[in-house]
């Protein structure tokens, strides 16, 4: 059965984010297990889509190659200060321009659809809030957050051709790239507030499976 072990990878990938959260959010303060637990939650989702043999090669490949720069930006954005966050968020910016292409070459090749609009023009907003707050990471905030909106959408250009359980998951999961960078950057920018590192983790974590879940019955396009 071709789905059997991408479903493998997403359950074990589901536990070791728990644990990683678990062992974040302790009161004696971050366990040694969370080094281990964050980059293989990731290495467990991008397992899910590697082994999705009935997938469309090339788009399997791309996201493939995305998830393993997210899972080097998760090892960088472990350490504090403004040389690890820009090493993260590079690692991510180069991610979301794979995360383009793969959309892109299996059927992003049309106009994204007017739902996008609503979530493009709330990250506007936001992205108006936040710019004051980013002092000398302005330029590297505003390429990030262009790349993010790209990615947006681009997902959900795709979902309009693809029409499937694929282009569904992809935009759902690029929403949430977009929901769980936000909370990301407020508690970069602004300051730590309650559970921000839980939210900040299972946000992105259910993004990175929907679009590693998209793979899973991908056909090739034309």
């Amino acid at each position: 059965m071709p789905t059997a072990l991408p479903a493998v990878f997403l359950g074990a990938a589901a536990l070791s984010a728990l644990l990683a959260i678990l062992s974040e959010e302790r009161a004696a303060g971050r366990h040694p297990a969370f080094y281990l637990l964050k980059p293989l939650t990731t290495l467990l989702v991008l397992g899910a889509a590697a082994t999705a043999t009935d997938a469309d090669p090339a788009y399997r490949g791309w996201i493939c190659a995305a998830l393993l720069l997210s899972m080097c930006g998760d090892v960088a954005l472990m350490f504090s200060g403004d040389a690890a966050f820009v090493t993260g968020l590079g690692s991510f910016l180069v991610a979301h321009g794979l995360f383009v292409w793969a959309f892109w070459i299996n059927g992003g090749q049309a106009m994204p659809p007017m739902w996008s609009a609503i979530p493009i023009v709330a990250a506007a907003a936001f992205f108006v809030w936040l710019l004051p707050r980013t002092g000398t990471l302005r330029i590297p905030v505003i390429v990030y957050a262009a790349a993010l909106v790209g990615m947006t959408l681009a997902a959900a250009a795709r979902s309009e051709v693809r029409a499937d359980v694929s282009g569904t998951l992809a935009a759902a999961g690029a929403l949430m790239f977009l929901f769980s960078d936000s909370a990301l950057a407020v508690r970069q920018f602004n300051g730590p507030y309650p559970r921000a590192q839980a939210l900040i983790l299972s946000t992105y974590w259910l993004a990175i499976a929907g679009v590693a879940g998209s793979v899973i019955g991908s056909i090739r396009v034309a």
